[in-house]
């Protein structure tokens, strides 16, 4: 796990040395290991940051040379089955020099080409240079866990691992555009970021560089791996995802370096570390984080799975206080106003474990996948269906409407405006939602896009919201909060085999009798008592509801945040809509759950401050 800072010149002038240097110095907590600079006449220059993760050795320094100088290579992430391409590659004639997934992927891409990525199980993001013909080929992973960003001005093309390495070269602008979409859904899963100019590669994308121009190209889309097979039984289906997230989690313990497991005490971590339990052949740790609040506490069931196989377990109590001074770093970090307020919690969570290990293995993945959320429901479904029916058809809404002129009505006509499989990800009340919109959601082009792709199939179109939509987040969130203490964290569930696996599985297995992720669950019973697999989900919550409405350190904050001038004065935000919810929370009249707007626009302040107002200075 890595950073670096890729510039291409389009005016064949190098790049200033000294400020890519102080552009990666950005980034060192990504890398705090190693770093490399390497440049190429008027046209390239990378640097990189290294944490050392495979062959602790000086031979996976980057930026890393083909055996024959051709081409260069930098790369963030892990090639998880980097040992079975070797092999391949040693048969094909390939030399290697070091234990490293570096070198394998310059070897792979020389007999492959753009290729090679589909050979990958792993995540990626990685620049090839090719110095005889000035071109590049720059890709991220299939499915978006490490980050790729790009910058374009008059003189550059800038690739960074994270925004913040922008700040030493471009004057950052806010993006008012995306600011509306970050509010509902707390995340911008598409092209678009908060910041003007500043651009995601996309999940499962290429980009090609020549002859001073880009060209971005797509390799994978999550929607192709939508094959339910029906022929196979229940049963069937559990042995085959057995089978295949045992092997995912064998190449996930692939590591130089000490490693552990986030443990909630849910089904999807429980999985993780038993079958990581069996394989390491030694006592290894294990994490949480608790609250005490009961309602967010799971230390039984941690506990229980730690005894059960005999882990080094480590529990780090979180209060209010340690939450609120940890807010502004995490945001830091982050670069966006925060997704969850869990964001916080695992940033403390990592800077409390790497003090004994450098890699984390965690249950992401695994409710987008089989189908974990209170939205693949039964009832749920239908009563999305009913709605997208009204969705599609505007003019029965507008009888439903007419006929029904009173409150119900209105809210009813108002919410089924928007597309139920797509609003289905946002924690805010759709009447609210609505208030800020106004009916016009034009400009969420890349989940509109979602829908389009899943042929406005309501099961299918939540399934892939889920997975090129929310999994986004959450991606993003364990990387940042991660790398801001130079750990890497690993999500087994989450690899191109996992997900056909798992998209292949009918809904009537995935949901069975009304049961949601009822094949991991199946499977966990061989793992972990039933009491403890069929239990309410609670999720990894934070208190934020009690704090808010109790003095301390957390409410304080916020209100002094949300009542300044400069927050009221803010031109990119709405602030009579936040002040109408705002003002209905501190009367009694409406009590927030989870993470909308009360959170979001408390954080998309705090963002702006760091970001644009200088306050970013105190973290470097």
């Amino acid at each position: 796990m890595c950073g670096f800072v890729g510039i291409f010149s389009k005016c064949r002038k190098r790049f200033n040395e000294g400020t890519l240097h102080k552009m990666a110095s950005m980034i060192a907590h990504r890398g705090p290991d190693d770093s490399g600079y390497f440049a190429d006449d008027d046209w390239l220059s990378l640097e990189f940051r290294r944490l050392s993760i495979l062959d602790l050795s000086a031979k996976g320094h980057q930026p890393m040379l083909s055996r024959d100088g051709r081409y260069v290579l930098v790369f963030n992430g892990e090639i998880y089955n980097f040992r079975e391409l070797r092999k391949e590659l040693e048969a094909k004639g390939s030399i290697f020099k070091s234990d490293t997934d570096t070198e394998v992927i310059l070897e792979a891409y020389q007999h492959w080409g753009k290729d090679c990525v589909n050979k990958f199980i792993g995540m990626f993001a990685f620049i090839i240079a090719d110095l005889r013909e000035k071109s590049a080929f720059i890709v991220r992973d299939s499915l978006g866990i490490k980050p790729l960003f790009f910058y374009e001005d008059a003189g550059y093309f800038i690739f960074c691992s994270e925004i913040k390495a922008l700040l030493p070269y471009a004057s950052l602008q806010p993006e008012p555009a995306s600011v509306n979409e970050y509010l509902v859904f707390r995340s911008l899963p598409g092209r678009e970021t908060l910041f003007k100019n500043v651009f995601n590669l996309m999940p499962g994308h290429y980009i090609e560089f020549s002859g001073g121009k880009i060209c971005e190209k797509e390799y994978f889309n999550i929607a192709s791996t939508l094959k339910p097979d029906y022929e196979r039984s229940f049963q069937d289906t559990c042995d085959e995802i057995e089978k295949t997230l045992d092997e995912s989690v064998s190449i996930h313990l692939r590591s130089d370096v000490e490693l552990g497991v986030q443990l909630s005490g849910g089904v999807d971590s429980s999985l993780i570390t038993a079958m990581a339990s069996a394989k390491t052949g030694k006592k290894f740790h294990t994490f949480s984080i608790s609250f005490a609040e009961s309602f967010y506490d799971e230390s039984e069931y941690q506990k229980r799975i730690s005894a059960r196989y005999n882990t080094e377990h480590h529990d780090y109590p979180m209060d209010e206080d340690i939450f609120t001074g940890s807010l502004h770093k995490s945001v830091w970090h982050y670069e966006h106003p925060l997704n969850d307020p869990n964001a916080v919690a695992t940033y403390y969570l990592c800077k409390k474990a790497r003090e004994y290990i450098t890699v984390m293995l965690s249950g992401e993945g695994a409710d987008e996948s089989f189908m974990g959320y209170a939205r693949f429901g039964n009832d749920a479904q239908r009563r999305m269906k009913f709605r997208s029916f009204l969705y599609r058809h505007p003019l029965l809404r507008e009888i439903i409407f007419k006929a029904w002129p009173f409150k119900k009505g209105s809210a009813l006509f108002n919410i089924t405006r928007y597309d139920p499989t797509m609003y289905v990800l946002t924690y805010a009340d759709l009447n609210k939602v609505d208030k800020l919109l106004k009916g016009n959601d034009s400009g969420i082009k890349f989940r509109k896009s979602v829908s389009a792709k899943a042929r406005y199939d309501v099961l299918n179109s939540t399934i892939l919201h889920d997975q090129a939509c929310d999994l986004m987040q959450w991606f993003w969130r364990a990387d940042r909060m991660g790398m801001a203490q130079s750990m890497e964290l690993r999500v087994p569930f989450c690899t191109v085999p996992m997900f056909k696996a798992a998209n292949s599985i009918p809904y009537e297995q995935r949901v069975l009798y009304g049961e949601k992720k009822a094949v991991l669950k199946k499977i966990a019973e061989k793992y972990m008592d039933k009491d403890q697999i069929y239990r309410k989900k609670i999720g990894f919550g934070t208190p934020i509801n009690d704090w808010i409405n109790r003095k301390g350190l957390y409410s304080e904050l916020y209100d002094t945040t949300v009542n300044s001038e400069a927050f009221k004065s803010r031109e990119f935000i709405n602030y009579s809509h936040f002040k109408e919810i705002y003002d209905a929370h501190k009367s009694g009249k409406f009590k927030e759950v989870n993470s909308a707007f009360l959170w979001t626009y408390f954080n998309l302040e705090i963002w702006f401050k760091i970001f644009f107002e200088g306050e970013w200075k105190q973290f470097c």
